[in-house]
């Protein structure tokens, strides 16, 4: 990818990490709801001065306490914060219809040279038949292009309650000011309330890779603790779950890092 608007939107993806060991939040938003956002980064320990590759790791779940269905959630926004880098130079990208209505072995098969993270997506489905995303499937995760800027397609694939494929778009939004960059959000399949429901989402974002003789990573981190300290303490990301009803659930996430003996 090329051109200062695809750098500035993908920096904003890999700067929730700097260098955080763990970041995660609870939030309850009423009636008995309850949406988990977690985020952290693999290796743990990074320098205080030069960027090193290292993992992504999302999670995300939606519940009540008493055992109702929640609420549809519509969407996830995560605001992150403004530090961080992302590599994608010579990183090659998937067209959204190679992995349309195809199977993860098929996805892989098309378009595993822009294969970016992998993990897990949930949902609760009352109907058995003609379900638009499966109840569990598998993700895997290419970096892509769409209309001239920079996404994230998540390629989705089940087989209960039938064999069912997605593909989430990603998107990065405008940069925000003040603490926070871009916004990365994603909209979830539309259906019918009384019986689809998301619950819950693992993405592992990880790509190193080669060009033109030089090692490269998808994301890199360090951990920007001042001279004379080990750790730091810091505002990672702001994460948002927008349900039908109309509530927004939001939760500021904050991490801390520790500097490599």
């Amino acid at each position: 990818m090329t051109g200062r608007w695809s750098r500035t939107a993908l920096a904003a993806l890999a700067s929730v990490t700097l260098g955080t060991a763990i970041a995660h939040a609870d939030v309850i938003g009423g009636a008995n709801v309850r949406a988990t956002f977690q985020g952290w980064i693999t290796p743990q320990a990074l320098p205080r001065d030069v960027p090193r590759p290292v993992a992504l790791h999302l999670r995300g779940r939606l519940e009540t306490t008493d055992g109702r269905l929640p609420p549809q959630l519509r969407r996830i926004t995560i605001s992150i914060n403004r530090h961080g880098k992302v590599s994608t130079v010579g990183l090659p990208t998937c067209p959204k219809r190679a992995i349309t209505a195809s199977t993860t072995m098929q996805a892989l098969a098309r378009c595993r040279g822009a294969l970016v993270g992998r993990g897990r997506f949930d949902a609760h489905i009352e109907i058995p038949t003609q379900a638009p995303f499966p109840a569990r499937g598998r993700m895997v995760a290419f970096n892509a292009i769409q209309e001239g800027r920079p996404v994230i397609l998540a390629h989705i694939f089940g087989t209960r309650p039938v064999p069912t494929s997605q593909v989430l778009t990603l998107h990065f939004g405008r940069p925000e000011r003040g603490t926070y960059g871009t916004r990365m959000s994603v909209r979830m399949p539309q259906v019918a309330e009384d019986w689809g429901h998301v619950t819950g989402f693992r993405l592992d974002l990880k790509r190193n890779y080669r060009h033109r003789g030089r090692d490269r990573s998808l994301i890199s981190a360090r951990c920007p603790a001042p001279e004379g300290r080990r750790t730091a303490l810091f505002t990672a990301a702001r994460g948002t779950y927008h349900l039908a009803d109309g509530r927004e659930l939001s939760r500021i996430v904050v991490a801390r890092c520790r500097v490599e003996r």
